[in-house]
């Protein structure tokens, strides 16, 4: 497969390929997956790492599943076959096209209360489709592997980290039990349109702990976030497992996993290798106190 570099050139040449004209894209986010704005409402997602093409799939599949149970979810664009996977790596990068939110007149207009009802709302659902069993610590373990960024006193430190909080989660109950997931349940995926507030951004969608969606609002505390946010979004929710053995567990993966797309991306970005060598000395110290930052 012909390798193509640039996330910006792997959207045009998707684009191509679905008969839309590449010449208007516009860069919205780079990070785990770029993403680009194209006239004509449409928004193209270029996926990135451990199983991307695979996770891609799933997160077409499970919206146009859950939009036809009313789910207030982002939308594929229908009439193309998704995801487009062009090259770029041996396992080809994975590229997918999205129906633009109506966008109401106040973008920001979301809130915690509005994130713990879309998860309550989420988690009473059952899919007919198998989903990938909760295996939190994979994209990070292969972040780790093929990347010789770090120093090695790091990358074992992370390792042994990894399989001591797998043997933990192995051993942790739940009470909320196992179900479908979001995956990556924060407040930045949830987009306000004139319909109401939408969940975006599947890519992580899986079988797992219900309260592995409601993880991301207590970690929000290492970015400045209040505490509120959690409280919020938990009585929205309707539920507070935070007393629970296994809680902790699943923020401590929660934290060490947030690395891997950092680790991905230090070699070719300075922010982002600042951003992981200051996440991984603030987990290997165990300080609490240190601020971390999103890197866009």
């Amino acid at each position: 497969m012909t390798e193509i570099e640039s996330p910006l050139e792997q959207a045009r040449v998707a684009c191509v390929i679905v008969g839309f004209d590449p010449s208007g894209l516009q860069p919205m986010r780079l990070h785990s997956n770029a993403v680009f704005a194209l006239p004509g409402r449409v928004v193209v997602r270029v996926g990135a790492g451990a199983d991307a093409v695979g996770r891609a799939g799933r997160a077409v599949m499970v919206t146009r599943w859950l939009a036809g149970h009313r789910f207030p979810t982002v939308v594929p664009v229908g009439g193309v076959d998704q995801p487009v996977v062009v090259g770029g790596s041996a396992r080809g990068i994975p590229v997918t096209f999205w129906e633009m939110a109506d966008v109401g007149p106040d973008p920001a207009a979301v809130s915690a209360i509005d994130l713990g009802r879309l998860l309550a709302r989420l988690h009473q659902l059952c899919p007919p489709f198998v989903l990938p069993r909760f295996r939190p610590l994979e994209r990070l373990a292969a972040a780790v592997g093929e990347s010789g960024w770090r120093v090695a006193s790091d990358r074992r430190w992370i390792e042994e980290r990894m399989a001591e909080l797998e043997d933990c989660l192995g051993r942790a109950q739940f009470r909320l039990g196992w179900g479908l997931v979001h995956g990556d349940a924060q407040l930045d995926n949830v987009l306000s349109s004139r319909a109401g507030p939408l969940l975006g951004d599947w890519d992580n969608v899986s079988t797992a702990p219900r309260e592995w969606d409601l993880v991301p609002a207590a970690v929000e505390q290492r970015f400045g976030g209040s505490p509120r946010l959690l409280t919020e979004l938990l009585a929205a929710y309707g539920a507070d497992p935070t007393a629970d053995p296994g809680w902790a567990v699943l923020c401590d993966i929660y934290e060490l996993r947030s690395i891997a797309a950092h680790i991905r991306r230090a070699p070719v970005s300075p922010p982002h290798a600042r951003e992981a060598a200051l996440r991984i000395a603030s987990l290997r110290c165990g300080d609490w106190g240190v601020r971390w930052s999103a890197v866009g």
